[in-house]
């Protein structure tokens, strides 16, 4: 990227600006949205330095694909600068990896495992991989041996499983209109599902969130804040911020590309919107749904001065039962019920508007 230097400096610059303002320090900090490898170690210290004056983040996690992944990043792990690494493996089958055309080859994978392990052992970090399942030629044993191989290898305390989604007008749509590349349909997507989560289970795992499973209580603190609904910070092209305060909820976006964010003045391309209070309303319930803590029903009173049972009691009641966990204190999906989220959320929604 050409423009890397004017990009960084811009980001540094908002960031001061914020840092300077600012009475106390980040709770929590992630580095990602694309592939922060492809920074230089000085740029990544210089940016983590600034964001860590007023006191340090109790997490700080960096996103790396396996081929750009290295030591020259371990002296931020030293210094705790970096104390979660979140890596895209994907898969372990170079098959499955060129069909999803990815950069990175099965080589790439396992040497950026040993280094992880590495990173673990030397210095604590915690480490977190994504895989992609339910993919064309990929069978559910597949998937659990790359799980088995992945926890032989670098010992994770989190892993996040996302099935593939066709993006239309790209090479795998073509491939699976046309038939070339067969993919699962529903009742396939289940059943490979229970199998790898059952597999997760056994394992040690928690299935805290849709797509996320950690064990020994190392759920992504940031992340959590995400699907809590509470304030968080984006700088950078694509980045998202959200500002909360009572039942009031803001969202800002950055539209600038890459180019564009690189060539332009402090803070802008910055676009605010303030949510209504049903729009609010409907976003928390989608994102408190997606979690196994659910909706504390406390605080759904304090934020949204409503009492949840008594606004859904008819949705709660047109559910099937074996879907979710309604006591006195919350109402949470379970296992059964992720299955059938989108159209718990659906439910919901349409009683909110």
């Amino acid at each position: 990227m050409p423009y890397r230097e004017t990009y960084m400096q811009r980001i540094q610059t908002e960031l001061e600006t914020i840092v300077s303002a600012s009475v106390c320090g980040f709770s929590s900090i992630f580095i990602g949205g694309g592939n922060p490898g492809c920074l230089t170690y000085a740029q990544l210290h210089s940016m983590l330095r600034l964001a860590n004056t007023k006191g340090k983040s109790s997490e700080c996690t960096i996103e790396m694909n396996p081929e750009t992944f290295n030591r020259s990043l371990f002296p931020l792990f030293e210094e705790s600068l970096v104390t979660r690494v979140s890596m895209g493996i994907q898969s372990m089958d170079d098959m499955v990896l060129s069909t999803l055309g990815r950069n990175a080859c099965r080589a790439d994978n396992l040497k950026a495992l040993t280094l992880a392990r590495e990173a673990h052992e030397t210095y604590g970090v915690e480490l977190s991989f994504d895989l992609m399942l339910c993919l064309p030629g990929q069978t559910m044993q597949m998937a659990i041996a790359d799980i088995d191989e992945i926890m032989g290898l670098a010992h994770p305390s989190h892993i996040s499983l996302y099935c593939l989604t066709v993006e239309e007008g790209t090479d795998l749509s073509e491939q699976v209109s046309a038939g070339v590349l067969p993919v699962l349909d529903e009742d396939g997507q289940e059943a490979f599902l229970w199998g790898v989560w059952a597999h997760l289970k056994k394992l040690g795992f928690r299935h805290y969130e849709v797509s996320n499973f950690s064990r020994n209580d190392c759920q992504c603190k940031h992340n959590l804040t995400y699907w809590n609904l509470d304030s968080y910070l984006g700088l950078g092209s694509s980045a998202v911020s959200a500002f909360r305060e009572g039942s009031r909820l803001q969202h800002v976006s950055q539209s600038q590309d890459l180019y564009a964010y690189s060539q332009g003045g402090e803070f802008s391309g910055y676009c605010e919107e303030n949510l209504t209070f049903p729009e609010h309303l409907e976003e928390f319930l989608m994102m408190a749904l997606r979690t196994d803590m659910g909706i504390d029903k406390t605080l759904f009173k304090e934020r949204f001065s409503q009492s949840f049972d008594k606004n859904f009691s008819s949705v709660i009641e047109s559910l099937d039962s074996s879907w979710f966990v309604s006591t006195e204190q919350s109402f949470s999906l379970t296992e059964i019920g992720f299955m059938v989220l989108d159209e718990v959320v659906l439910r919901f929604a349409l009683a909110v508007f």
